[in-house]
């Protein structure tokens, strides 16, 4: 009796273990139908954003270098990197560092590069006016004695 009842329950443990097994092949087959949903949502969202996209930030992006980012960006190799980590992996913690500061900083960076840009052009055009000006200054300066040297000359003729 105890053999049988053993035996009982080794098929019910069987069964539990198989519906087990069952059950983790199914989740994972969902696991990997959504994964690939998702890689496929994520190429069309790429390749529409780079498609449809003018500038970065206000730097503009020509028509033509939009399929080369896609490329750069997606294209694998035989080893089956891309372009864009092959370049990254060349120097992860600068490229990491450079890239995780552009992206805290955001549009307050290139704004205040925007406005270095426009006060040293400012700056440059102060420095050029003053240089005129003293050239002008210099110029009328020597005008302004001509002309009083023709006046005292006249007065003698």
């Amino acid at each position: 009796m105890l053999v049988e009842e053993a035996e009982d329950a080794v098929a019910r443990l069987k069964q539990i273990q198989e519906a087990r097994i069952a059950q983790a092949a199914e989740q994972q087959e969902r696991i990997r139908v959504a994964q690939e949903e998702q890689a496929r949502q994520f190429m069309t969202d790429l390749n529409s954003s780079i498609g449809s996209l003018d500038n970065i930030r206000g730097i503009a992006v020509p028509k033509e270098d939009r399929k080369r980012l896609l490329d750069y960006i997606t294209r694998t190799d035989a080893d089956g990197l891309t372009q864009y980590q092959k370049d990254f992996n060349a120097n992860m913690i600068n490229n990491l560092i450079e890239s995780a500061y552009f992206t805290m900083k955001g549009d307050s960076l290139l704004g205040e590069a925007k406005r270095n840009g426009q006060t040293s052009a400012a700056s440059k055009l102060r420095t050029m006016l003053r240089h005129q000006t003293k050239n002008h200054s210099t110029y009328n300066a020597n005008e302004d004695n001509k002309h009083q040297l023709l006046d005292v000359a006249s007065k003698f003729f």
